[in-house]
């Protein structure tokens, strides 16, 4: 089996006349019979797997750091300042900060809940999927 460049055959197809299937069938087999295509490399099925992995993995990391920013933003309103902090000790540094005020507790509290949840896949599952 060989894959060919669809921009190349797009190209060589978009000289044809009238614009059918049955004329696309024809161009395809007219560019294999001349020799008029450029092979291209097909992804084994363990690359996309893994390339799979690594977005859902950019994805979750960029979806709990958002989260973090937005807790950040929001405490800033009431001149609660979080500083340079890691994202282990993240948790315990908010806590402190909302310690004693129910009503942020009451909203930072799903937010950290929501950071939890993201963060905890990504650490695992490449330890898992790979």
């Amino acid at each position: 089996m060989i894959c060919i460049e669809t921009r190349h055959a797009k190209a060589f197809l978009k000289a044809q006349v009238s614009k059918t299937d049955r004329n696309d069938a024809r161009g395809i087999a007219q560019m294999m019979r001349d020799n008029l295509f450029r092979p291209v490399h097909a992804k084994t099925l363990t690359s996309q797997k893994r390339q799979m992995l690594l977005t859902a993995r950019k994805l979750l990391q960029e979806k709990a750091i958002a989260i973090e920013n937005d807790i950040r933003g929001l405490l800033r309103n009431f001149a609660l300042r979080v500083g340079i902090i890691g994202t282990i000790s993240f948790d315990a540094r908010i806590q402190d900060l909302v310690d004693g005020l129910a009503y942020l507790a009451a909203i930072i509290e799903p937010l950290l809940a929501a950071r939890q949840k993201l963060r905890e896949p990504s650490r695992r599952c490449i330890a898992n999927c790979l």
